[in-house]
């Protein structure tokens, strides 16, 4: 059976806790914008002032990150639901950190900074939610950093590198860089990196194609390498 709209917004962080006649109440009094969106389709880019908060509702979507030197660019490939980029909305940096794109047909919710700061953050339920969101991206971000065994190896480096970068520790990745930039990002040598590459490649950890180097599945390397 599919969900209704407040069914949807209830399994939601930012909401979940609110009953449907308290959903209701907080729609007739603020204005919260939904849209339709299209394959392919720009939801955000690198760069925007984070003004709204953005949650996909529905569909696929990529996420690009391009270093500041322009050497490599990362992209995920991430499903629904996701709010994008929640810890921006405050803080030194209120810019959007990566460029986010519709790789299906999909839906979004938007949620005005100014609403959000003036009226939604005082409901006790979705201020509590927000703490919880941001705390636990952030231990989670720790517990990843702690629970990454290093022995050295040059292909433990390279699968901690799709790691530092990735908004979600699952799902495809793709890394899009030369080889001697990412020897470079590595600290290690052209030709070790090449072996590292090769090695995973015939564990079939990731492929390595024209367009750059693929991994289709950032959890099952984690757990080949780095979990006991």
């Amino acid at each position: 059976m599919e969900l209704t709209m407040f069914e949807r917004i209830q399994l939601l962080p930012l909401f979940q806790g609110l009953s449907t006649r308290q959903l209701q109440q907080i729609f007739e009094r603020i204005k919260l914008d939904f849209c339709q969106n299209k394959e392919r389709e720009t939801i955000v880019v690198r760069g925007d002032r984070h003004n709204q908060l953005i949650y996909i509702l529905s569909g696929r979507y990529s996420a690009e990150y391009v270093s500041a030197s322009g050497k490599y660019r990362f992209l995920e490939i991430l499903n629904a639901p996701a709010l994008l980029e929640p810890e921006g909305i405050f803080g030194y940096n209120q810019d959007y950190l990566r460029t986010y794109k519709f790789v299906t047909d999909g839906s979004t919710f938007l949620v005005d900074k100014n609403v959000f700061k003036n009226d939604l953050i005082h409901i006790d339920v979705v201020r509590t939610n927000m703490l919880n969101m941001l705390s636990t991206r952030f231990q989670k971000v720790q517990q990843q950093i702690w629970n990454l065994k290093n022995n050295g190896s040059i292909e433990k480096r390279i699968i901690r590198f799709f790691c530092t970068h990735s908004t979600v520790m699952d799902g495809y990745k793709m890394v899009k860089v030369k080889m001697e930039d990412l020897a470079e990002l590595l600290g290690e040598s052209r030709t070790n990196v090449s072996k590292g590459l090769n090695s995973l490649q015939d564990q079939g950890v990731i492929q390595l194609k024209r367009m750059g180097i693929i991994m289709n599945s950032l959890e099952k390397a984690m757990a080949s390498y780095f979990y006991e």
